[in-house]
């Protein structure tokens, strides 16, 4: 019996207008709701981007942001991690090497930091995906804070090879991974949106079989792993596919809601 639905937003719950359908979620949470069922946002994204979307319902629901590293619930934050500052250092080291910091966002508990001279398509995404963010003249003039995530926009860059070189600089500490969109997420290593989930199977006494999880790519592989009711969207990567047990329809035909319907709630029509 299924007693959690967790599903990651970008490419998975939101559809291409960056957007879901509304009412027919409306009816859908309401009933989860009813039967006493868990209702899980698990993205890279920031908490305030997330709940945007779910500003009905978070009274009712859990988000967790940055991959893992934030978990709140009914709109308080319950558990979060975050870097050793030299770590931080380190990676901010390789990509001034790599010229890569002009394309760089850092996340901190509640504000993402980015450089001033990063180009406007760049800061643009930043802005839409980050509710609460500040310009910096320069990296060197981070303030203090407690940092979550390090976020690349490198379209020009081959992302296997750069994930790779940065999980060497990164050592036990730091993990990166790509998210997506030509993105790569570098965040602590043995935090993610699977460890995330066992956190909160933990808390409420629901076990990986008691969950069903949807996911596009490669961050959301553990929490796909942790579970054996694990969907991949239609047009996901291969390697997504592998790890997932079964498919679901696309982001733009409301795949999430179509498996939740079918497989929970019979059709809702």
């Amino acid at each position: 019996m299924i007693k959690l639905v967790a599903f990651d937003m970008d490419g998975t719950f939101l559809n291409s207008e960056n957007d879901y359908d509304r009412e027919r979620f409306d009816r859908i949470f309401h009933e989860l709701v009813r039967r006493d069922m868990k209702i899980v946002a698990s993205s890279g994204n920031q908490f305030h981007q997330i709940k945007s979307f779910f500003e009905p319902y978070l009274d009712q629901m859990t988000i967790v942001s940055e991959i893992g590293n934030k978990i709140y619930e009914n709109g308080n934050l319950v558990q979060e991690y975050h870097f050793e500052n030299s770590v931080v250092e380190a990676m901010l080291g390789l990509l001034g090497q790599k010229n890569l910091l002009s394309r760089c966002m850092i996340g901190g508990l509640d504000t993402a930091y980015f450089e001033a001279s990063a180009p406007e398509d760049f800061k643009k995404i930043v802005k839409k995906h980050n509710y609460s963010w500040q310009e910096l003249d320069s990296f060197a003039d981070l303030p203090q804070d407690q940092f979550c995530i390090v976020t690349l926009d490198v379209p020009d860059q081959n992302i296997a090879a750069l994930v790779a070189e940065l999980n060497q600089v990164g050592g036990p500490q730091a993990r990166a991974v790509s998210s997506g969109f030509h993105f790569i997420d570098i965040i602590q290593s043995g935090i993610d949106k699977g460890t995330a989930l066992q956190f909160l199977g933990q808390q409420w006494g629901i076990s990986p079989d008691e969950m069903m999880t949807f996911g596009d790519s490669d961050n959301d592989l553990e929490m796909l792993a942790w579970t054996r009711n694990s969907y991949a969207m239609a047009g996901c990567p291969e390697n997504v596919a592998r790890v997932a047990n079964y498919q679901a329809p696309s982001n733009d035909e409301s795949g999430v809601l179509a498996v939740i319907e079918r497989e929970i709630l019979g059709d809702m029509g």
